[in-house]
């Protein structure tokens, strides 16, 4: 999924800060009214979902919330986890897309001296970032924060901002430029990586070849042939798998029965959910976790 922001007005920042949860903390529930949430994990899982699509954020894993959609937590924090934040804002349009389009800027003659035609920004609204830009994202992010969170020492801590108004926009800037380099670099027209995000945040939901198809508009049987082809799984596949590799996690880092792990991932019921862990695995999930926390 991405979000495009249509310029001028490009975003602005709001405020930049820093959170640190304690296993069993949970995201609060909340809407944010007119304010995006850039959330930049450094630490540990992030369980956290906005409408009806979750996202288990780990180590270098960012998301973009938006405005006006509820998010909370959807599964208390298994270990300690810190992650930073940034809230902005746009006075302009944006909007969702599953894919991104160019949009070539026309050639300055002497008739538009004065006149600006507007641009689209396009970033994917979450995404895995290589660790250097991780940790040039990151310092940013120290500089611009004005707010700290550390629920372990139970504090809520407020600093006067680092830089001046102007400086501090045109570091958030340089963020957002980053993000949306990644996805010229990574993602743009990218499509398997596209399909692959969307089965990823629909990982729980049931399987649906038509709703992908439709999405995506390409025909059901191009999209099982470009899965294959990049991923050495069909789309049904990957979407099993994704959600078996989330079992493992819980297996390990949670106490969680097996029975609720099946709901958690989607599987729901546990009989179905110990024969298709063992197909992928070779063994049951109880003796899968009896062995991995034992070694």
């Amino acid at each position: 999924m991405y979000i495009e922001f249509t310029c001028p007005p490009v975003p602005h920042l709001v405020v930049a800060g820093e959170s640190t949860f304690r296993p069993g903390d949970i995201h609060e529930s909340r809407i944010l009214t007119e304010v995006f949430d850039l959330i930049l994990v450094t630490k540990g899982t992030l369980f956290i979902e906005e409408d009806d699509y979750q996202f288990s954020l780990r180590p270098n894993d960012y998301l973009i919330l938006l405005p006006e959609h509820r998010n909370r937590g959807f599964r208390p924090c298994l270990e300690e986890t810190h992650f930073y934040w940034v809230h902005f804002n746009t006075t302009g349009h944006y909007q969702k897309n599953y894919s991104t389009k160019g949009q070539k800027q026309k050639k300055m003659n002497r008739r538009r001296f004065y006149q600006r035609d507007d641009f689209s920004i396009f970033i994917s609204n979450e995404g895995h970032l290589d660790a250097s830009t991780s940790a040039y994202i990151q310092e940013s992010i120290r500089n611009l924060s004005e707010v700290q969170i550390n629920n372990n020492q139970r504090q809520k801590l407020f600093f006067d901002p680092k830089m001046a108004p102007l400086e501090a926009q045109q570091s958030f800037l340089s963020i957002l430029s980053i993000l949306r380099s990644k996805n010229e670099d990574e993602d743009s027209n990218n499509l398997p990586a596209q399909i692959y995000s969307y089965i990823q945040a629909h990982s729980k939901q049931p399987f649906s070849l038509e709703d992908i198809a439709k999405t995506f508009a390409y025909h059901k049987s191009y999209i099982i042939q470009l899965i294959k082809k990049n991923y050495d799984l069909t789309p049904t596949q990957l979407h099993n798998q994704l959600r078996l590799e989330e079992s493992k996690n819980l297996l390990l880092k949670s106490d969680y029965s097996i029975q609720r792990i099946a709901e958690e991932t989607g599987f729901y019921d546990s009989a179905y959910f110990s024969r298709r862990f063992k197909e992928y695995t070779g063994i049951s999930p109880s003796v899968w976790r009896k062995q991995h926390l034992s070694s």
